[in-house]
């Protein structure tokens, strides 16, 4: 799947993106607000390989420089049950944060989501401490559903509050359609 926005292209991730992604994905500033460890090349070339038959991944890919500078994951939403909802999670390389990237980039992958795969709602998750994360989903029109307190072990074995957003379709249809 690929979608354009005016300064991105958000596609599968491939072989060829794996240094620019070595780049950021082991960084202290992804790493602390994520529930995941460092990975290896080996590792990142292996998740490449089964994002491209997936479709759920999107690299963030700048329009003039082609470098790959964050990530977009889509799964199935993990806290609802027979509701037609996907979960979104993402992060981008430091040096290219709070300059409107990933607001962009997530702004055309919702609108994809809601158009095509027909959902009822989009979901996102957010370490309570990342407030960085959790304005940007404000300002994407989610709605903050309330807190899971010591819920998600993230790197370095800290625990942390989870704060839980939702944009139904209602809302995004009275806010972008």
């Amino acid at each position: 799947m690929y979608l354009e926005t005016d300064r991105l292209i958000l596609r599968p991730p491939t072989s060829l993106d794996v240094d620019d992604y070595m780049e950021f994905r082991n960084s202290d500033f992804v790493l602390r607000y994520n529930a995941m460890t460092g990975t290896t090349r080996e590792e990142s070339l292996a998740q490449f390989a089964n994002c491209a038959t997936q479709g759920d991944t999107f690299a963030l890919e700048l329009r003039e420089s082609g470098k790959v500078i964050g990530m977009i994951y889509t799964e199935e939403d993990s806290l609802r049950w027979g509701v037609v909802s996907k979960e979104l999670s993402y992060f981008i390389n430091e040096a290219y944060s709070r300059q409107g990237y990933m607001k962009e980039a997530l702004s055309a992958v919702i609108a994809h989501l809601f158009s095509e795969d027909n959902l009822e709602c989009v979901a996102a998750r957010s370490f309570a401490p990342n407030i960085a994360s959790q304005r940007l989903l404000e300002s994407l029109g989610f709605h903050r559903d309330g807190l899971i307190p010591r819920c998600v072990k993230g790197f370095g074995g800290i625990v942390y509050d989870d704060t839980l957003y939702s944009l139904l379709r209602e809302r995004y249809s009275q806010l972008y359609v």
